[in-house]
């Protein structure tokens, strides 16, 4: 009997291994959980459960009504925690084969906050209805924006009347503030107004050093954000880094303010990304080192997991180091 328990046993996790190899996410779940997800792939309540697990930013997916003829039922819109709904371009079938529709799940939401950020950022992220576009897509575009214009006040020499062009929108953007009511709108304007905040004291350091030149360390040092022509995907630099913003859905996090130490942190950690190494931001509890790093990850457009390694042995760490490489 007990061989036969241990047979099993090996067959079970040689099954979830595989069911992991195939999606990677499900590295970070438990056994029990995932076995709760493989065996009821099918049924919304039981998805919705797990996602949060899966991808930060979504709370819970939309499905259609179904109208009881059989038809497949069908994911329509991701929503974050907050109540942000973000309509998927292609609507992503549930079949039984778990795996196979959360790729597809996690492809679909990359396309869509990829086109979506193309969109926005062609027509002027400022002029456009807080209703039109989520939050993430809002703010990368007004950095998409600010690179942009940054660059050319750098190298026109204007980067006084770009700074008065930035107090007018920040003016704009609080006087509106005290006037709204829904939620939504506030966060998103609320993120907004923090990042141009930030855009307007790099500003002001590069007229206080006097900077002329795009290859100037004060400009090279900041986060930049390129959209490419050819595929209008977004390229993130930061000195001689570049990396792909891979469009993680973010949901409606608070924005972390930043100072100067922030981005020092974020100057060290995209350097050690750049050599294959890691970071340790230390200091006292309480201090912003995981908000720091959960930041970056959100400005490069990723999934940042976080796990409190004093609560688990040394294999488990292990385990984990291994997971993430995967």
């Amino acid at each position: 009997m007990l061989d036969q328990l241990n047979r099993s046993q090996k067959a079970l996790n040689q099954y979830l291994e595989v069911k992991r190899a195939l999606f990677p996410r499900f590295y970070f779940l438990g056994d029990e959980d995932l076995l709760e997800i493989l065996g009821q792939a099918t049924r919304p309540q039981i998805i919705q459960s797990h996602l949060k697990k899966l991808f930060s930013g979504i709370h819970r997916v939309e499905f259609n009504d179904g109208d009881g003829s059989g038809s497949a039922l069908r994911i329509q819109a991701m929503t974050s925690q907050e109540g942000e709904s973000v309509r998927l371009e292609r609507p992503i079938k549930v079949v039984r084969e778990v795996e196979v529709w959360l790729s597809e799940l996690a492809k679909e939401m990359q396309n869509t906050l990829r086109n979506m950020t193309h969109r926005c950022f062609i027509r002027e992220s400022a002029e456009i209805g807080l209703d039109e576009f989520p939050s993430q897509v809002l703010c990368l575009s007004e950095m998409l924006c600010f690179t942009r214009d940054c660059e050319k006040a750098i190298e026109s020499r204007n980067l006084e009347k770009f700074r008065s062009k930035l107090s007018t929108k920040l003016s704009s953007h609080t006087s509106r503030l005290g006037a709204l009511t829904n939620l939504l709108h506030l966060l998103k304007l609320k993120a907004l107004v923090l990042d141009i905040i930030h855009n307007i004291d790099i500003v002001e350091q590069l007229i206080e050093h006097k900077v002329t030149l795009l290859s100037d360390w004060r400009w090279q040092k900041q986060l930049r954000f390129y959209m490419q022509k050819d595929d209008h995907s977004v390229r993130v630099h930061m000195l001689d880094v570049a990396f792909d913003y891979t469009y993680e859905y973010q949901g409606n996090a608070p924005k972390l303010v930043h100072t100067p130490l922030t981005d020092k942190c974020f100057l060290t950690l995209t350097q050690g990304m750049k050599m294959g190494m890691g970071g340790n931001p230390y200091g006292p509890a309480g201090t912003g080192k995981t908000e720091s790093v959960k930041a970056l990850g959100a400005a490069l457009g990723r999934q940042v997991l976080v796990f409190n390694c004093d609560e688990v042995s040394f294999l488990i760490k292990e385990d984990l180091l291994l997971r993430v490489r995967k």
